[in-house]
């Protein structure tokens, strides 16, 4: 059955491969909306990671910057014994184990709160689970200098984890400064690693105090275009109509159509801030990546706590997707959408209330 980004959540929604990611956003006709956050900021709302709280706010996948496979965390959950135990044992100079102090040292409502919501050793199959949405992470084009933890960065083997730990997409971003060369060359290792598990996207972003210099119509060029597409990313990613200086409709338009013509997605952004700005800036930014042609919209992760303000990312859903899709992306249960489903129902019909009678 074809993948439906408009109706779908999940175990089909996530249990999902390349070919049918690339089928499904295209079936979508521009109205699939991608959410960001920073996986070591504290979760917005407490109980809450702020990957469950973009999906309840619209979102159809979720971007996780800074995600460390091998010292994964994710804030909103909680912390497994063995990433206590790791996490705290870095602190520790004398390199014993992590371990959870005594009530009578450190007070235990003061645990509670912190092991219990900074998500140590949590992953993005955890989170991906529970909020039933497709889940991706971001890797570094550059080479190891001994200053980035090395499971950070874009290489064959980083993506060949990012399957085991439940990335259904890599991200591949850098400045307009790298040359194209070396953008290609990591799509290149990622692609060898994360085969057909699912997508690729890859582009220049601008970055905040990031002053481009020269045209903005010559930020990506034709060739740059064309070889991202040919050293096997999926998506191109770029800043969307407004949000860079002079990147208007018409610029991204072309940009779009040439990344279409060359037989893939094209995803812009809102970043450097701009995810900030009021609600109905939020709706002209949607408004003008639909305009250009964009399959994808990301919102950044700028404002609080690692994530956009509810009501900007909710402005920009049902700018992109209207009212009732959005709704329903927010309302439908992650049981949905498998075999988990008809499990639920069983469970369900064998669930005593309070007076002892079957629901």
């Amino acid at each position: 059955m074809a993948l439906r980004y408009l109706n779908d959540v999940g175990e089909k929604f996530v249990r999902t491969d390349r070919k049918e990611m690339v089928q499904g956003i295209t079936k979508a006709c521009g109205r699939v909306v991608v959410g960001e956050t920073i996986t070591y900021r504290q979760n917005l709302i407490d109980g809450v990671s702020n990957v469950e709280l973009l999906k309840g706010c619209g979102c159809d996948m979720v971007l996780i910057n800074h995600y460390d496979m091998d010292m994964p965390m994710m804030p909103g959950l909680a912390s497994s014994k063995e990433g206590i135990e790791k996490f705290f044992s870095l602190w520790n100079e004398s390199g014993s184990r992590g371990a959870v102090p005594d009530p009578s040292v450190v007070e235990g409502e003061f645990q509670d709160y912190f092991l219990e919501s900074l998500g140590f050793g949590r992953t993005l199959a955890d989170v991906r689970r529970l909020a039933g949405i497709q889940v991706g992470i971001v890797l570094l084009c550059m080479e190891d200098n001994g200053k980035i933890p090395p499971a950070l960065l874009a290489n064959e083997e980083n993506a060949r984890r990012a399957v085991e730990h439940g990335a259904n997409f890599i991200s591949l971003i850098c400045s307009s400064e790298v040359p194209t060369e070396e953008l290609v060359k990591h799509i290149k290792a990622v692609r060898r690693g994360f085969g057909e598990h699912g997508l690729v996207k890859a582009g220049k972003m601008q970055a905040g105090g990031f002053v481009f210099q020269g045209k903005a119509e010559e930020y990506m060029t034709e060739k740059e275009i064309r070889e991202i597409a040919e050293s096997g990313a999926d998506v191109l990613i770029m800043p969307g109509p407004g949000t860079a200086q002079g990147f208007t409709v018409e610029t991204v338009k072309r940009w779009i159509d040439l990344a279409h013509e060359n037989g893939i997605l094209a995803e812009t952004a809102v970043a450097a801030s701009l995810e900030g700005a009021d609600p109905e800036t939020i709706k002209r930014f949607a408004a003008d990546g639909k305009m250009a042609g964009a399959d994808l919209q990301q919102i950044g992760d700028s404002v609080y706590g690692g994530v956009s303000s509810p009501e900007n990312i909710l402005a920009f859903s049902q700018a992109i997707k209207g009212v009732r899709h959005t709704l329903r992306r927010i309302a439908l249960s992650p049981v949905r959408g498998g075999s988990k489903c008809e499990a639920f129902f069983r469970a369900s019909d064998d669930m005593p209330t309070n007076e002892g009678e079957p629901l």
